[in-house]
């Protein structure tokens, strides 16, 4: 995926799971234009897409298991799906699970959790996008089952799947 440089959506590759947002599931091999909306901000899963269009309002659509297009479902969407009413500043796509800070610097988390990579303290899926603490947050980053994320008091932290020491915390030990 890319965004042109007048905030027009493309993309390109595999698009099985209908992550490419064309309405199809057909590969494409070139750029191919995707609706005729601008966007502020694109981020990619596995097989699963997320975006904030220019006017903020949050976007997903690709592969939806363990409800990680935050639509309350898990079906598949083929082009981009409006994600609630609410308007975004930043997404972080990770394997199979997605994370956002809203426009009020709320953290929200949803999809897979097996490795407590939502940061909810638990280990559920959520298929809709859920508030995480009363923190506010400046940045955030998602790996395939793990995720980080900068608190506007600037300290890092970081949560779920440690199987390799990815949360750099000097253990082995899942952070949920």
């Amino acid at each position: 995926l890319g965004i042109r440089t007048d905030g027009r959506l493309f993309a390109w590759g595999r698009n099985v799971e209908g992550q490419l947002g064309d309405g199809t599931t057909i590969d494409k091999h070139v750029p191919t234009l995707i609706g005729t909306d601008t966007w502020r901000k694109i981020m990619v899963g596995a097989n699963h897409s997320l975006g904030i269009r220019a006017d903020g309002r949050l976007f997903a659509w690709g592969f939806n298991g363990q409800g990680r297009l935050g639509d309350g479902t898990t079906v598949n969407r083929h082009t981009p799906t409006l994600i609630g009413t609410d308007t975004w500043q930043e997404i972080a796509a990770g394997g199979h699970h997605s994370l956002g800070i809203r426009a009020d610097g709320r953290l929200f988390a949803w999809g897979r959790n097996v490795e407590g990579q939502l940061g909810d303290g638990t280990t559920i899926d959520r298929h809709i996008p859920t508030l995480i603490g009363t923190d506010t947050w400046l940045a955030i980053a998602a790996g395939h089952s793990h995720s980080l994320g900068v608190r506007s008091d600037g300290r890092l932290l970081a949560w779920g799947w440690n199987n390799e020491r990815q949360l750099g915390d000097g253990t082995i030990t899942n952070r949920h």
